[in-house]
């Protein structure tokens, strides 16, 4: 086609499409859509491995919790203790910030994030600066409101964070420094005569979508005027709002805060010695934070001084000695130690034998599978089952296939459960997946909640196998359930559209719906026609979500179809069709813009 004809063909679609009214009023101001937990679905939360994310994504901000450690320190943290998060265990207030440093908090979501630190908030709002980030704190315990506030002044981010929670009841004097006012309203309340009484009093309306990806809720909020909303999806926010980022892989905007591990003295074999002998002695001593400060020294130390005083310490009957002699080996990255941890899963102590299991696996060794796979089924402490559990979640070990299976059918605690549950998905076996997809599907309330995310995201783990069992559970009658299955069939991505074009012919409308949602998201050309022929379905839900699904897959070959729903008397169908169109042409013109020939001079 010469230009002169594209031209003509751009300028007819252009006027085609002057008349069309935009699904939101010219007047309708777009919200700042909040991150919750700065976590995605596919991020570890609280870190900046999300906050990264989320600045690619281009939203406006995050919302993050604070806790304070034993020194005083503000980081980064949801529950009380570090277990869920990290490969360490303790109450975030009992701990160190020196020895939380040492500690994983990405490698339970992905290979990928292996190392990622638990962050500082201090470090966050230097982040959150650059990228100019509002801020939602969400301070976790009580007291910390002016420690917190005079550090967000500190980096001269008031007019960036937004007072709410335990930090809007304190009230500060400079109140009027901070960002805007927010007055939570929730989903349930959300009516226009309530946001109305907000708005006149010079107020601004915050509300949340929390487990649900539902965009028709999402787009009623943005017309009805929500200034602020916390989501826990925010490509299905910002796909709304016709914001589109590449996220790009390695980039990083911002330089992560090194870890401050004491310096190496020179190796001066008697000088080496004598520090050795003199942090043993402390490493015993009855102030538990002088002992742990030594262990942490001793770390740094050539481990040809460490390992041989380490290991006879660890013949002192005192609880607490063999425990931080424990965690001070786990970190000597010595794996011929290993042996000698061996007989202390047996310990009386549960504390000690928690740090032997985690010392464990952070030695990586894997001589020890056997004997965690045994102690895992004689333990009867929750905890430590939960820490070996997770520990047996090293990739491609299949010889703790079974027994995390059988632990996984036979335990009632839903916390140990879903360690079982990560380990199956970070070992990626098939033999996994029914039972996997039992937790997924089941029915036992909020306890089970976290269990049932993980399980979808360990099937997704396995991948190609894992389809079948995932497209069944979009059939379920629970919207969750519809829900983190068609996520984790978004994650394995192309090859689930065979299997979910099938789908689309299913009798539930529901998963019909689901189905074409799914579809649009990966985003793969061969859903074309079996969307174009959901546009035709009796239910107005699933021709909705199959015009939505052909404005992000953006084939020309839909816009006959698309046009002519323009003016459906269904709105939701009118407005998908209306912005399937835009895409689909604004696509169609930017692809015909980089294939023109460059002209000769």
């Amino acid at each position: 086609m010469n230009k002169n004809m594209r031209y003509f063909l751009s300028t007819i679609l252009f006027l085609m499409f002057f008349s069309i009214t935009s699904v939101f009023a010219e007047d309708t101001k777009r919200p700042e859509i909040i991150v919750h937990h700065g976590i995605l679905e596919d991020v570890p939360e609280n870190t900046f491995a999300a906050f990264r994310r989320a600045v690619a994504l281009g939203v406006d901000g995050i919302e993050i919790d604070i806790r304070q450690t034993k020194d005083n320190q503000l980081i980064l943290m949801c529950d009380e203790t570090i277990d869920r998060t990290t490969d360490g265990k303790g109450r975030v207030d009992q701990l160190l910030y020196a020895e939380i440093q040492q500690y994983d908090a990405g490698s339970w979501r992905g290979a990928e994030f292996k190392n990622e630190q638990v962050p500082l908030l201090s470090d966050v709002l230097k982040f959150c600066k650059i990228n100019n980030l509002k801020l939602i704190l969400n301070v976790k315990q009580t007291c910390l409101e002016k420690q917190v506030l005079d550090l967000v002044k500190t980096n001269e981010m008031s007019s960036q964070v937004y007072l709410w929670g335990t930090l809007r009841n304190f009230n500060p004097e400079d109140a009027e420094l901070f960002g805007k006012e927010l007055v939570y309203v929730s989903p349930e309340e959300l009516i226009e005569e309530k946001l109305n009484l907000i708005h006149e009093e010079k107020k601004y309306v915050f509300t949340s979508l929390i487990n649900n990806d539902d965009g028709k809720m999402l787009k009623k909020w943005v017309k009805m005027g929500v200034d602020v909303i916390l989501v826990d999806y925010p490509c299905v926010a910002m796909d709304i709002l016709n914001i589109n980022r590449h996220i790009v892989g390695g980039k990083k905007p911002f330089k992560d805060r090194e870890i401050n591990r004491p310096q190496l003295e020179a190796d001066n074999a008697s000088f080496v010695q004598e520090k050795v002998k003199t942090l043993v002695k402390t490493m015993a001593d009855d102030d538990s934070d002088k002992a742990r400060n030594a262990a942490s020294a001793m770390m740094v130390l050539p481990r040809r001084y460490t390992v041989i005083p380490l290991l006879k310490l660890l013949q002192n009957k005192h609880p607490q000695v063999k425990q931080i002699t424990v965690w001070t080996l786990g970190f000597c990255g010595d794996e011929s130690t290993a042996a000698y941890l061996h007989s202390l899963l047996n310990d009386k102590n549960v504390e000690v034998r928690r740090e032997t299991v985690l010392a464990l696996k952070r030695l990586g060794a894997t001589q020890s599978a056997p004997i965690l796979v045994e102690t895992l089924r004689t333990e009867k402490d929750p905890e430590v089952k939960y820490d070996i559990a997770r520990t047996l979640g090293m990739p491609r070990n299949q010889s703790a296939v079974y027994a995390l299976i059988n632990a996984l059918m036979k335990e009632k605690n839903w916390h140990v459960k879903s360690a079982c549950i990560e380990a199956l998905g970070r070992i990626g076996s098939d033999k996994a997946m029914s039972i996997l997809f039992n937790i997924l599907i089941t029915d036992a309330g909020e306890d089970a909640a976290w269990a049932r995310t993980k399980a979808a995201w360990a099937l997704a783990a396995i991948g190609e196998k894992s389809i079948p069992l995932l497209t069944n559970a979009l059939r379920d009658n629970e919207e969750s359930t519809r829900r983190r299955a068609g996520w984790a069939l978004i994650k394995i991505g192309n090859p689930s559209v065979k299997s979910l074009i099938s789908s689309l012919r299913e009798i539930n409308k529901f998963t019909r719906e689901r189905v074409a949602q799914t579809l649009g998201w990966i985003g793969d050309e061969r859903a074309v026609n079996s969307l174009l022929w959901a546009l035709k379905d009796e239910e107005p839900s699933v021709v909705s979500a199959a015009a939505w699904a052909l404005g992000r897959i953006g084939n020309p070959s839909a816009l006959s179809e698309l046009q002519s729903l323009v003016n459906n008397e269904n709105i939701d169908i009118r407005e998908n069709a209306i912005e399937a169109v835009k895409r689909i042409v604004a696509n169609k013109e930017r692809m015909a813009y980089f294939k023109e020939p460059a002209q000769k001079p």
